[in-house]
């Protein structure tokens, strides 16, 4: 009797771990199912993405890391790209022009006299 429960056990833990791995093939986690129609402040837009599919959307990345779905055809959502790439553009430009570590040159002139 135990060795037949044991035998029914094992069948069963190895079909939980086969159903599992059927399980795991689901689409990609950025698929937005709805589409927000509230104005997401700008400041707190850290990055997007945009995503095409069966509903196209741009997903903004908020500072806090919540993606928020939202129309791409809209005025707004058109803006806060814009917004988005210029600002880190001009982050990029910055770095680019003030490499961290840099010194300032010194103007000095330096006479060697041989006595």
């Amino acid at each position: 009797m135990r060795l037949l429960f044991l035998i029914l056990l094992g069948i069963c833990c190895l079909a939980a771990c086969i159903v599992e791995g059927v399980g795991n093939e689901v689409p990609e986690r950025n698929v937005c199912v709805s589409l927000t129609t509230q104005r997401l402040p700008v400041k707190k837009i850290r990055t997007y993405v945009i995503r095409e599919g069966f509903m196209k959307a741009v997903i903004f990345i908020t500072k806090r890391g919540l993606k928020v779905c939202a129309d791409p055809h809209a005025n707004w959502v058109k803006d806060a790209i814009n917004h988005v790439d210029r600002r880190s553009n001009a982050k990029r430009n910055t770095v680019q022009t003030n490499p961290t570590g840099t010194q300032k040159s010194i103007n000095a002139t330096v006479t060697l006299s041989g006595n």
